[in-house]
């Protein structure tokens, strides 16, 4: 498998707004994108020391229904409060990458894409990689 770069990593908030301004405020990093993700259940803010995908980005990641126990990111914020969520890597080929990592033995959630445009990504268990979830995704 090839990564070119890690792209992001997660955190799960409470409230994507204070968090923005938090890091934003406090740390000087710049918000530059911030999307509903339906399929999800999540409202996703982006934000980057320069403001643009060409470096690493912190995505704040909020429930969009937080009662809602069927979602992962709603059962975990529950459960485990806000925090550390996920590390997303850049790689050239998502569906090779993630049959290379099953054929490794490990669980492979395939996903389809957030939006129009956007690649297929991959989702791999915490439990195959010391407790954190890996994302992929492929930027054009």
């Amino acid at each position: 498998m090839i990564t070119k770069k890690i792209s992001h990593f997660g955190v799960l908030v409470h409230d994507a707004d204070a968090a923005t301004k938090l890091w934003t405020e406090s740390f000087g990093l710049t918000k530059f994108d911030d999307r509903r993700i339906e399929v999800e259940g999540i409202r996703s803010v982006f934000v980057s020391v320069g403001g643009t995908w060409d470096e690493m980005v912190i995505e704040i990641m909020e429930p969009l229904d937080k009662a809602n126990m069927d979602n992962a990111l709603s059962k975990r914020l529950a459960s485990v409060g806000e925090g550390f969520y996920h590390v997303c890597l850049e790689v050239d080929d998502v569906e090779g990458s993630g049959k290379e990592l099953e054929a490794a033995g490990m669980t492979v959630l395939m996903r389809d894409p957030t939006e129009p445009g956007a690649s297929a990504r991959w989702l791999v268990h915490p439990k195959d990689a010391n407790g954190v979830m890996v994302e992929s995704v492929k930027r054009s």
